[in-house]
Parts: C-alpha cells; structure tokens; sequence
C-alpha cells in the first residue's frame, strides 16, 4: 500500500470542474482517491488507464489529491482543472399582496460529508449545515413587501437544492426585541464568581452600564487605532471601532457583511473588538464573561466570538482562550510555549464541552492560579490544564506566570461567515484571592 499526495495550484479559489487521468497499474481494489475536500473516490484501472471526473470547491489556491492503493508500476497523473461559475441556487416567490409572511426554507445536498451552505433570504443571511439525507431547514417570519422575494444558496462542497414555502401570516404581533442585559441590582454581599467557593477581592468590573465605551479601560481594534486588521492573516473582516456599542445596560461586537479596507486590503466583512492592552492587565486571578453567543439557525456558535487573555510576548506569556466559537462549539483552551503555542483543551481533551451555549445568557470563566488553570461554564467545572499534568490529566503545558490583558472580539475564518449577528456581553469582572 501507497499513500501519496498530490498538489496542483490554480489561479483562484472557487467551484472546479476536475478531471485526473491515471496511467499505470494497480493489483486488485484500485485505487481510494479523495480531491481537496470532496468525498472519497475509487478509481479502477482497466489495460493501466483509469480517470476521475469531479466538480470541487477549493476554499484556496491548490487543488490536493489524496491517493492511496496497491501500485505494481510508476503512476502518471494527467490533472486539468476549469473554473466554474459558483454553485448557487436561486429561487424567486412572487409575494402578491404585502404583509407579514412565514418563510421556511429546506436546503439539501448529495454530498455525504457537511456542505456548509451559505442562504441568503431577502438580505437576510445564515450559515447552515447540510448532508445527504440530513437536509436544514430554516424557519424565519418577515415583512415583505408585494414584490419578489429572493432566496439564495451556495454550498461548500456542491451545488445544494432547496425548497421554498410562504404563508401569510394573517393575526400575528410584531416579533419582539431580544431580551436586554438584567439591570443591576445591590445585592446583600459582594459581587462573587458563578459557583467557584473561596475568598474573593474584585479587583476588575465592567458593567457596560454607560452610554458608550470607558476610553480609560478599554480601546478598539486589534493592535492599532481607527479600523484595523482581524487578528490572523485569514480573516475576512476589518474591525472597526463604529461596530462597538454600549448601551442599555450591554456591550455589542456587531458582525455584518459591509465593505471595509484595513491594512492596504480591502475585506467583505466589517466586526468590533475591544481590548485592555496598555491599560489593564492581571497576574493570576478569576476572570469570568457573561454573554450572549452569536448563533446560527441550528442554534451552533455562529463565526469566531472570542472573550480570551493574552500576554505581552506571544506565546512565552501565554493565552487563555475562556470562551472561543470553534467549529459551531464553544472551547477552552490555553496556549503558551510548549510545542510553541499549541492550544491544549481544558481537562487535557477538546476544551469543547458539550451543551448548548447559545440562545441566551451564559457565564464563561477561566480560574488562573500558579500552575494550573480551570474553566467554568456555568459554574460548572468543565477541566483544567496545569503545568505539571497531575492534577488535571495526562497531559501538560507550562502555565505563565506572566501579566495578561482582556480581550473581546467577533471574528470569522474563511469559509463560515454568518452575518449580520453580534456578541453581547453583560459585564467582566476579574477577582483575585
């Protein structure tokens, strides 16, 4: 058995028409060939030629084959590639009469891995996740207008289908706001952490009670002024200090598809982040967010919220990562300079608990002391890592001891934007022994 991989760059990333020509032998079975992220295929080689016709989309410029088989002689690859239009689908309702509608929407696909599907109803957008067999479905009530109502969808993998459905809602009430942040009320003792015991000095509190954002704590963007970069290379956002709000008693990181330049290149997507850097920072202590998650229809954590710590020196003084959006999950993880700045998962597994953690409020907190560090969803202890191993599981990290500051933000990767959609955090509070 052989297992090699192939690369063949092309000029932009997009929706491919493949077609790989095989020369050679191969002894009985043939050969398993899978092509950037499609699902695998078996190719059989008659009188040493064989060949695979496939339509991919490749989130970068490289096409990957994967192949694996029994070879008795060299194989020859004949690889060529054509860029097709994306694959979309688009539907249009007529709406005769104005009024407020229920709209359901049934997206399905022939892949048997998860097509990602972007759906854009009106201009309204979600992010769903479809299979063969396991179709979405995405349920919305909208006011629209007597005119036409369109519904598009472009899948990660392949072209998907979908099945549209209105009906007029005849009695119905205005869709209410979400629920605001609780107002804060006295209480008969000091202010605590959500279920973690001990002797507790607050040393840190944020309640976003204010009519815009305390410039004493806290600044916008990611290293820099005005409208920066995302925090990696991959991003397709630009933080921008106008999607920062404060009001009603909440901090809001809105998220949504518009147009920005940051950093010589122009993005898609324009989000808020806020950080302490240079003007708050802690050496040890309990740090705990209260917030409300972005979703998406499935009720999955929607693109890449992050409520973290970060040191100064990146990964020597460490990351705390008590609350980050990873793969529609919620994770916690800490980086540092072991295998230079791996992320080991709270309790020495994934950090990705299971639960739901989005649809309402929630209190997320890291419990740094020298050593170890232990995560509370909840109030609930979810795992910790330490830098010996013992006390958490097998395996170990070297926890900093070095000062880190706050950071919240609303980012996305590549591939997974749901838009327009925001975190929302109720306050921070850092407390120490």
């Amino acid at each position: 058995m052989v297992a090699f991989v192939v690369r063949r760059h092309i000029a932009t990333r997009g929706f491919y028409s493949v077609r790989v020509k095989f020369i050679g032998r191969a002894v009985a079975g043939g050969l398993r060939v899978r092509v950037s992220r499609a699902p695998v295929e078996r190719v059989r080689l008659r009188d040493r030629h064989g060949a695979l016709a496939i339509r991919v989309w490749s989130h970068g410029y490289t096409l990957v084959l994967h192949i694996r088989g029994h070879l008795e002689a060299r194989l020859r690859l004949q690889i060529s590639a054509r860029h097709l239009p994306d694959p979309d689908r688009s539907v249009k309702k007529h709406i005769a009469t104005a009024g407020l509608y229920k709209v359901r929407v049934v997206v399905s696909t022939t892949s048997d891995i998860a097509n990602h599907v972007k759906l854009k109803i009106g201009t309204t957008h979600y992010l769903v996740t479809a299979r063969r067999n396991d179709p979405a479905t995405v349920t919305a009530e909208m006011q629209l207008a007597a005119s036409v109502l369109a519904v598009k969808a472009s899948g990660s993998h392949t072209r998907p289908d979908m099945t549209v459905r209105l009906a007029k809602i005849t009695a119905a009430t205005p869709a209410s706001a979400p629920p605001a942040a609780p107002t804060a009320t006295t209480a008969a003792g000091p202010i605590v952490p959500t279920g973690v015991p001990g002797t507790w000095n607050l040393i840190f509190d944020d309640e976003f009670n204010g009519a815009g954002l305390n410039t004493a704590d806290w600044s916008t963007g990611w290293f820099g002024s005005g409208i920066t970069r995302g925090v990696s290379s991959n991003e397709p956002e630009c933080y921008d200090p106008s999607h920062v709000a404060e009001a009603n008693g909440e901090l809001d990181l809105n998220f949504s598809q518009e147009s920005e330049s940051c950093n010589g290149v122009s993005q898609p997507y324009t989000s808020g982040m806020i950080t302490t850097n240079g003007k708050f920072s802690f050496t040890y202590g309990l740090i705990e967010f209260r917030a409300w998650l972005p979703s998406t229809s499935n009720g999955q954590v929607a693109d890449w919220p992050g409520l973290w710590t970060d040191g100064q020196d990146w990964p020597t003084d460490g990351e705390i990562d008590v609350a980050e959006g990873l793969g529609g999950s919620v994770c916690a993880h800490f980086h540092g300079p072991t295998d230079n700045g791996a992320g080991y998962g709270a309790g020495g597994i994934t950090g990705c608990p299971p639960g739901t953690y989005t649809g309402g409020w929630h209190t997320f907190a890291a419990d740094w002391e020298p050593g170890i560090v232990t995560w509370y969803y909840d109030g609930h202890d979810i795992g910790c890592i330490s830098t010996t191993g013992s006390a958490c599981a097998a395996v170990n990290t070297t926890i900093t001891s070095s000062p880190m500051y706050i950071i919240m933000g609303l980012g996305s990767s590549s591939n997974a934007e749901t838009a327009p959609v925001s975190l929302r955090v109720d306050y921070v509070r850092v407390w120490q022994h």
